[in-house]
């Protein structure tokens, strides 16, 4: 007891121990905040993230300088290091969630890859939060010096004994073990070890980046989250709520199945819904115009980016939003999944899809094997290769020439399925002399104007190559009597529409809403029976991306699972539910969860349907999602 009370009396500890300690912690605070200002956060979620989940963040972020402390000994570079990692960790995450719309989590990891493929193609902006980013991480590096001065004491510290570095091991894995225990992983933990929801930014923003990312490593293992009340007989109850609709198209005869055709247009959107941009032409005149046809919009799960996210809903018809934080084709098994491929072959199609590019990205050839398509081409099978300017991808209208060749050879004795994955108008937008835009908008967009107008030019372009599609289907129609019926769909806006979006338009959710609503479009080259019908309430038409798989298939007139009917019949009340923390109604109003019983039993009741057909621990009822169940 004298000893300690000596120890507690000396100048020496003090100085030399436990205030290098205590300028650890603050760096480690320091590495907080600029983990938090990476991911957008609020200053008020900032706020709120006092008393408890501030410092549990950075206590977290504290153990690894505790690792490293244990193992190198000295606190000074303990903390330049660590003080250095989580600078790059801050920084990288914002140019993920600033370019793919969603924050930088474990999962990430398996798309590494493409990551590095997306990224190579943009131009990293330094903006005032990258400055901030790496601005802070000179007070660490002072830290650390001050840190290093005060081991020096009078002298060269002596060399410590293996009982000594024992302790030292001893009590660096005993904080990191209480830090991670009490915080996280105990009965009694800070932070509540369930918090996912509808959205990513509900936990990142409430407690904070890194315990967001300690519980996101979690759901690496189950990462499909089970909704509340979930059980097998909850999931077929909820689909009986649609077994009176009624299709808005008869069903055909068997003889009658046109070909279907579905396209996903890389970057495909309408600026007109955030901005007054007072272009000098007109960019949308073909797919807003068409004739026999239905216009509208589809929200899609991500802001700026996420295009495997937006191709899984289109295909599979299942919300992001019970698997907010992977990849899909990266991390599900694909194998046996349903989706519009396993339906329409069900129905006896012959089925397609290709890419006009690397394979590799996101694993797609494996993916599309595994959900049953019968062939699928990549840029290889794209022997056009025209391109706009100095853009390094190949033009819609170039693809789309391509993409015919493909589908010509299909079997003519079956109807054919056919899904496209375009590329031309993907990031970044100043790969161009701007002497080669085709379209130029009015409105001052400052540092992103000579963006905005490549950008624009690549819409005009792939506006103008979906009426050169129409017209070769028309062709083979009048040709050859072979019906066929086209949706084409954005995946997402590009990365750069919250920077230029008019925040006074709408709410910040709505206006989220609107970042996330690109358009859509369904055609045919024979009469359309529903052409031109438009929502009554929602000018904007819209619906979730989720919705178009069986919107498409009503509107063929083809027979309907329970699965499809449910999403049809619930697009009569509730249109979207990936809007984040709450959902849309027909008429374009969101509700926060709880709000209306009567909506909420809808929303609720497709959740336990989708989690019946991927839930980790449902038994799913096949006869719910496939006509031949």
């Amino acid at each position: 007891m004298q000893q300690f009370i000596k120890t507690l009396r000396s100048r020496d500890f003090w100085l030399r121990q436990f205030l290098p300690f205590a300028l650890a912690v603050a760096a480690a605070f320091i590495a907080r905040y600029q983990l938090e200002l990476s991911d957008g956060v609020t200053p008020d979620f900032l706020a709120g993230q006092w008393p408890i989940y501030a410092p549990l963040n950075a206590l977290t972020a504290f153990c690894l300088t505790l690792l490293l402390f244990a193992f190198i000994g000295r606190w000074s570079v303990a903390t330049g290091v660590s003080g250095l990692v989580f600078t790059l960790l801050a920084l990288v995450n914002y140019y993920t969630r600033d370019l793919h719309g969603t924050a930088l989590m474990p999962q990430d990891i398996l798309n590494i890859t493409t990551a590095a493929e997306v990224m190579g193609s943009y131009t990293l902006r330094i903006t005032r939060q990258v400055v901030t980013i790496g601005a802070l991480f000179l007070p660490v590096l002072v830290i650390a010096v001050v840190q290093h001065f005060l081991a020096r004491g009078r002298g060269k510290a002596p060399r410590i004994g293996w009982k000594r570095r024992l302790g030292r091991w001893a009590g660096c894995a005993a904080g990191i073990f209480a830090i991670l225990y009490v915080g996280y992983f105990a009965p009694f933990s800070l932070k509540p070890k369930s918090t996912y929801g509808w959205a990513w930014q509900n936990t990142y923003y409430t407690y904070g980046y890194l315990a967001g990312t300690i519980e996101s490593a979690g759901l690496m293992m189950n990462p499909i989250i089970e909704p509340e009340g979930y059980t097998n007989e909850a999931a077929a109850e909820a689909a009986a709520k649609a077994d009176g609709y009624t299709p808005a198209t008869a069903t055909v005869s068997e003889q009658e199945y046109p070909d279907v055709v579905m396209i996903l247009s890389e970057s495909f959107y309408d600026f007109d819904l955030v901005t007054d941009l007072q272009a000098d032409r007109e960019v949308m005149s073909v797919t807003k115009n068409l004739d026999n046809s239905i216009y509208g919009h589809t929200v899609g799960p991500h802001v700026g980016g996420g295009t495997n996210s937006s191709e899984y809903e289109m295909l599979s018809s299942n919300s992001m939003m019970l698997m907010p934080s992977i990849t899909p084709f990266n991390w599900l098994n694909l194998y046996d999944a349903n989706s519009i491929v396993s339906y329409l072959e069900d129905l006896g199609y012959t089925t397609m899809a290709a890419h006009p590019y690397t394979k590799s990205n996101y694993r797609r050839n494996g993916a599309w094997l595994a959900l049953g398509f019968d062939q699928v081409y990549f840029e290889d099978s794209f022997p056009t290769q025209e391109y706009y300017g100095n853009r390094p991808y190949q033009t819609d209208s170039a693809s789309y020439r391509d993409f015919e060749a493909l589908y010509e050879a299909m079997p003519a004795d079956q109807p054919r399925f056919s899904f496209l994955v375009s590329i031309q108008s993907h990031g970044d937008y100043d790969m161009n002399d701007p002497s080669l835009d085709l379209v130029h908008a009015a409105t001052d967009y400052g540092e992103y104007d000579s963006l905005m107008d490549e950008y624009l030019s690549c819409m005009y372009l792939t506006d103008q190559a979906f009426g050169e599609l129409t017209e070769y289907f028309t062709n083979l129609y009048e040709e050859t009597g072979r019906k066929v019926i086209v949706a084409m769909a954005g995946d997402h806006a590009p990365s750069f529409v919250d920077h230029v979006a008019d925040k006074t338009i709408a709410s910040e959710n709505d206006l989220q809403i609107l970042e996330r609503s690109t358009p859509y479009i369904i055609w045919a080259n024979y009469p359309l029976e529903d052409a031109g019908t438009a929502s009554d309430t929602d000018p904007l038409n819209r619906m979730d991306l989720c919705m178009l798989a069986p919107t498409l298939a009503e509107q063929a007139g083809l027979p309907l699972t329970p699965f499809y009917q449910y999403l049809l019949a619930m697009k009569e009340e509730v249109t979207v539910v990936t809007a984040g923390n709450d959902f849309m109604d027909a008429s374009g109003v969101t509700h926060e969860y709880g709000e209306d019983p009567a909506l909420d039993e809808w929303v609720q009741g497709y959740f336990l349907l989708e989690y019946n057909n991927i839930g980790t621990h449902a038994h799913r009822n096949q006869s719910l999602f496939r006509l031949n169940g």
